[in-house]
This record gives structure tokens, C-alpha cells and sequence, in this order.
């Protein structure tokens, strides 16, 4: 028992190709998805349909008429083959059914297998299902069913035709047998293959097997250039080996397989298709009719007349006459339950948050970037320098002092009042220290020297542009390199000296050991 798969589209592109020649015995035919013989073939046959569907029904037969004229025998067929083509399309189907119904249907076309006589062609069956990518085939009598792929003829069916298990180039090949299910009475059935990209299932009679051989079939589908050619190439070296004997090869490729959901939920419903194609309109026309002894008796034949449909030479008539179409089920009613509403909303409501997600990364991600690269130039930088005032008795002198890059406007004030001036000329030089130096940073006052003396000093920050004495001390700044502190006070040095003449000033090692807020002596330049 397979489990239930996924709907899945499936695209096929099937040639069959036939030689056909007077014999008795059966007659020799093919179903080609709904196709069958026509008058045009009578002689050969070079046929390719390129379809895409959930499910497929192929089949290359030889069916007894049974006394019958050959157009009854044919109408006989083509019911059976039809029921098989009705039922893979239908919804709510599995491949499990479709092999019972299959098996019925090559009993049906081939009837009773007798003894083979010389110049009777024996009636046999081959037919393969496909439902959701998935493969099934059954064959009686002297057909062949194979499944090709990466090189190697696999068979489908344990047939009467023996095949070595070596690819194309003679390697030896494992498990030729794993998909040849079994025997019951005289139909062969396959266990179910899953199909898979560039695939080719083929459908046959053992003569041309027995005409070609294993490794010539092999040959010429490795040399064709696609299914069409391969047909044509194999029946027609098997027709010159083997004259005036009946040949049927058809051929299918897999040229994709995809989920038929995808598919499906961007596609009409059915209210839409029939809004498009104007059908309710018809079904109004025709409910609004006045009723009538006519319309009645054919109202009670409708059910009659809708069992009838099943013969596509049939269509149900409405009352005034006109034909009514015959609404089919939707193929995908199976997936149309209480659980699976509102999954194309869901579905689309977590594309657009994945989305708006997505672009919230994005613009943080850019914004990061930003403030790294030109974040820092915006922001002002100030540079506190301690500098050197020397009072000597009564007067004040402070020495120049530097910064490093600062928005703010360099100020130096010094503002003495008459009154302390005053007072330094009546101080006497014993109470006055010869020489008095006082550490002064950035808007900082000078204590008083003495009891009686008062000096008032205020330094500020000064531009890049006034000079610097040295030796000095310098705070280092958030993302200063030494480097680049050499650079500022030695600008026509060496830099890879001053760089070594700071090192060995502040005793560091490493000069990458320097942080935001150290305090650096600055040398006098050596």
C-alpha cells in the first residue's frame, strides 16, 4: 500500500512509433492518453504529445475481435481504455487503485492468451498509469514494459525477455529487479516507481526486443536525441531485421515535475472559471424557463441522461434543446477541507513580515556602517593640556600651552585689578619667593603665593596653529593611535623616533598599550 502523495504536475513528452503489416490474428493498437489509430494509420505510426498533468494513461495492446467487425472490436477497446483515462483523472484517486483497474482493463483488451501459432500475431497488453509522479504498469502476453534511467533499462514487468544487469558500457549494475512486483495468473504487475527528472518509461512488444537485443536498444537511446528520435531509431532497425512483423515502441520523457499546489493557489476557482466563461448565465436562462409538460419529462430524465454522459458520444440536452456542459471536479478537491483555509493568508502575511524584517536589518545594518565612518567627525574634541605658570614677585607669567584638534575658540585672559596690583608693590621681597611654579590646566585658578599676595591666572585650550614647549603632558584621546600624537608635536621629525622618544619618556613597551585618558609626558625633542 503506497501512502497518500502530494499533488504533483507531472510533464510528459510521448512518441509512439509503429510499423504495422497485414496478419491474423490480433490487431495491433495504441492508447496515446485518449488517442487511439486512426485511418491515417494503417501503415506506420510517428506520434508526440506533450502534456502536463497529475495523471497519464499509455498503453500498446493487441486485442482479438472475437467475430466481431474490427469498428465493434474497436468501440469495445476504447471503452475499457477510456474507464482507465476517466479514472486517473479523477480526484480523490491513488495509484493503488489505478493498478486493479488496470489489470481489469488488459484482461478486457487482450482476453484469453492462447498457443502461439507461426504467422498468428498473439494478443497482448501493456499499459502504465503515472498519478502524482508516481509510475505503475502491468503487461500480459509478449509485452514489455521498462523504466531507463542513468543508462540502464530497468524492468518494470517480469517479462518473457531476459536482460542482463550491465549499463550501457558493460558495468554490472545491482537491484535490476526492484521494481518487477510479481505474477497473477497471466498479468505481470510493477511495484510503484517514483519518477524522477529525465526519466523515460517505454511501453513495447518483445519482438522488438527480440530483434534488437539489449545492448542495441541501449545504444540507440543513448544516441538519439530526444524521445521522438529514439522512437523512430529503434522501430526502424527493428522493421529491418525483423520484416513484416508488427512493431509498437512508445516512449515517454519527464521533463519536470513540480508541486501542483504552487500552481494551483494563484489559479481560477471554479466561481471564477465559470464567471469567465459566462456558464451561470446559461444555468439561469434555463431555471428561469416557464415550466411545461416537456420540461418536466425532461427533467425527470435528466438523471438518465447525465448516466449516459459516460460515453463521450453522449452530452446531456437542456430542455429548450442546447447542450448542457457537464461540470467536472475540481482536481484539487481533495485539498479543499476546513484545515486548508486560509493557507494562501497565512502564507502570504508571513512572506510580508519575513520582508519587513529583512529590511529592518538592512537599514539598521547601514545606519551602523554610517555612524562608523562619519559619526565621530561631527562630534567636537577637547584636549586638556597642564601647562607651566611661573609667578615672580608681583608679576604673572604663563607659558604657552597647546591642544589637540578643537571646535572650541582658543581664550587667554588675564585680568589683574588695581588693587592687587597695589598691593604686590607695597609686598616686600622677603615675604615674595624668588620663584614659584603652579600647575594650571584648562579654566583653572592660581592659588595666592603668599598671605598677602594674590595672582589670578586662567588658561584655556588654544588652537593647533600656536607652538608648543616641550617638554609637556598630554591626555590621549579616544581613538588616537601614538602615532599619530608624534606626528602632532614632532610634525617634521621621524615619526618612528618621536615614537620611540615617547615610549622611553613614559616607560611603555607596547605603544598599541595606550588608552583614552592616559596622561603621555611629551620629551623635548631629542
Amino acid at each position: 500500500m503506497a501512502k497518500s502523495p502530494r499533488a504533483a504536475l507531472t510533464r510528459l513528452a510521448t512518441s509512439v512509433a509503429a510499423r504495422y503489416y497485414p496478419a491474423s490474428g490480433a490487431n495491433p493498437g495504441f492508447y496515446l492518453d485518449g488517442r487511439m489509430p486512426g485511418r491515417r494509420d494503417r501503415d506506420s505510426v510517428d506520434i508526440t504529445l506533450d502534456r502536463e498533468d497529475r495523471g497519464f494513461f499509455y498503453s500498446v495492446y493487441a486485442s482479438l475481435s472475437g467475430g466481431q467487425s474490427a469498428e465493434t472490436g474497436n468501440a469495445r477497446v476504447r471503452k475499457a481504455l477510456d474507464r482507465v483515462q476517466a479514472d486517473v483523472r479523477q480526484p480523490g484517486r491513488n495509484i493503488d487503485n489505478e493498478i486493479n483497474d488496470l489489470a481489469e482493463c488488459a484482461v478486457h483488451v487482450a482476453g484469453r492468451i492462447t498457443l502461439q501459432h507461426e504467422g498468428v500475431l498473439q494478443p497482448y497488453f501493456a499499459g502504465l498509469v503515472v498519478r502524482d509522479s508516481e509510475l505503475a504498469a502491468v503487461t500480459m502476453g509478449n509485452a514489455c514494459a521498462y523504466l531507463y534511467r542513468g543508462d540502464v533499462l530497468y524492468p518494470l514487468t517480469s517479462d518473457d525477455f531476459p536482460l542482463e544487469a550491465v549499463d550501457m558500457q558493460g558495468r554490472p549494475v545491482s537491484g535490476m529487479d526492484v521494481y518487477c512486483a510479481g505474477i497473477a495468473g497471466t498479468v505481470r504487475y510493477s511495484n510503484i516507481a517514483q519518477l524522477q527528472l529525465d526519466d523515460c518509461v517505454i511501453i513495447c512488444n518483445k519482438e522488438i526486443m527480440d530483434a534488437l537485443g539489449q545492448r542495441d536498444v541501449l545504444r540507440l537511446l543513448y544516441e538519439a536525441e530526444d524521445q521522438a528520435d529514439a522512437a523512430g531509431l529503434i522501430v526502424d532497425e527493428a522493421a529491418s531485421r525483423l520484416p513484416g512483423v508488427p512493431m509498437q515502441f512508445m516512449i515517454g520523457f519527464v521533463e519536470s515535475i513540480m508541486s501542483a499546489d504552487r500552481t494551483g493557489r494563484f489559479g481560477t476557482g471554479r466561481s471564477t472559471s465559470e464567471m469567465m466563461t459566462g456558464f451561470h448565465r446559461t444555468v439561469a436562462t434555463h431555471a428561469a424557463a416557464p415550466a411545461s409538460k416537456k420540461a418536466s419529462a425532461a427533467a425527470a430524465a435528466a438523471p438518465a441522461a447525465v448516466a449516459a454522459a459516460a460515453d463521450p458520444g453522449d452530452l446531456a440536452a437542456s430542455p429548450h434543446g442546447d447542450p448542457v456542459p457537464v461540470l467536472e471536479d475540481d482536481a484539487y478537491d481533495e485539498y479543499d477541507e476546513a484545515a486548508y483555509d486560509g493557507y494562501a493568508a497565512e502564507g502570504r502575511g508571513r512572506r510580508i513580515a519575513f520582508y519587513l524584517i529583512i529590511a529592518a536589518v538592512c537599514i539598521g545594518s547601514l545606519f551602523a556602517i554610517y555612524n562608523m565612518l562619519f559619526g565621530g567627525d561631527d562630534e567636537p574634541q577637547t584636549t586638556t593640556i597642564t601647562t607651566l605658570a611661573t609667578t615672580e614677585g608681583a608679576g604673572v607669567t604663563t607659558a604657552p600651552s597647546q591642544t589637540g584638534p578643537s571646535t572650541s575658540e582658543s581664550e587667554s585672559s588675564q585680568e589683574p585689578s588695581d588693587s592687587s596690583t597695589d598691593e604686590s608693590s607695597d609686598t616686600t621681597s622677603d615675604t615674595t619667593p624668588p620663584e614659584t611654579t603652579v600647575p594650571t590646566s584648562e579654566t583653572t585658578t592660581a592659588e595666592p603665593t603668599t598671605s598677602e599676595t594674590t595672582t589670578t591666572t586662567t588658561t584655556t585650550t588654544t588652537t593647533a596653529n600656536s607652538p608648543v614647549t616641550l617638554p609637556t603632558t598630554y591626555t590621549v584621546q579616544s581613538g588616537e593611535s601614538l602615532w599619530a600624537i608624534a606626528n602632532r608635536f614632532y610634525p617634521d621629525r621621524d615619526v618612528e623616533l618621536m615614537v620611540d622618544a615617547i615610549l622611553d619618556a613614559n616607560d611603555i613597551i607596547d605603544p598599541e598599550m595606550i588608552f583614552p585618558g592616559d596622561i603621555l609626558t611629551i620629551p623635548a625633542v631629542p
